[in-house]
C-alpha cells in the first residue's frame, strides 16, 4: 500500500481515501490469521483508549452537564486519534455505566458526537480525504493540514456545543416516552 504513494497519479488513479479503508482491512486481516482469533472480539481489551475510558468514566456522569461536556470531549479527541468505529464498538458495551436509566440517551450522544467529530480534523474522517484529493486533483488546491483544521476545530466545537443540549434533550425525552 505504501509503494501506491510513489506511484505518479496518472499512472495509477489512486483515490487516498481506500488508503486508511485498505490499511484496516489488511490489519484486521493479518490479525485474525496470525494470532487465529477474530479481530473484531479482541476490540474491547484495546489498551490505551480502553484504560483512559475506565479512568474518566466516573467522572462522565450522562446526567450531568460536566458529565456530558467531559464524555463528548472524550469521543471527539477518540475519534480523531483512535478513529470512530473503534472508539465506538469499545464504548457501546459501556455506555450504560455512564447513567442511570437514561434510556437511549448514551447511544443517541455516542452516535451524534462520534459523527461531528469526524469533521474536527482532515484526517477524523475519510470522507475529509477524498474531499482534500479530488480538490487536488480536479481544482488544483492543496488542503493542508492546518488549513483544514483552523476550519475544522471551529465549526465542530460550535455545532456541538450549540446543538447538545438539543440532543440531549431529545434523548430524556425519548426515555421518558
Amino acid at each position: 500500500m505504501v509503494v501506491l504513494l510513489a506511484i505518479p497519479n496518472q499512472i495509477a488513479d489512486l483515490n487516498l481515501g481506500c488508503i486508511p479503508l485498505a490499511a484496516s482491512i489488511f490489519t484486521m486481516l493479518m490479525d485474525t490469521i496470525l494470532n487465529r482469533k477474530y479481530a473484531y472480539d479482541r476490540f474491547p481489551n484495546t489498551c490505551f483508549p480502553f484504560i483512559a475510558f475506565e479512568h474518566l468514566a466516573p467522572y462522565m456522569n450522562l446526567n450531568t452537564i460536566e458529565g456530558v461536556l467531559l464524555f463528548s470531549v472524550f469521543v471527539i479527541i477518540g475519534s480523531n486519534i483512535f478513529s470512530n468505529i473503534p472508539l465506538v464498538i469499545l464504548i457501546v458495551g459501556r455506555i450504560s455505566d455512564l447513567c442511570d436509566d437514561c434510556g437511549p440517551l448514551g447511544g443517541l450522544l455516542l452516535a451524534w458526537i462520534s459523527t461531528i467529530a469526524g469533521n474536527f480534523t482532515l484526517i477524523g474522517s475519510v470522507a475529509n480525504l477524498i474531499v482534500a484529493e479530488k480538490a487536488q486533483s480536479s481544482a488544483k488546491y492543496h488542503i493542508s493540514f492546518l488549513e483544514y483544521f483552523i476550519f475544522g476545530f471551529s465549526s465542530t466545537l460550535w455545532i456541538l456545543y450549540v446543538c447538545l443540549p438539543v440532543v440531549y434533550f431529545m434523548g430524556k425525552l425519548a426515555a421518558k416516552i
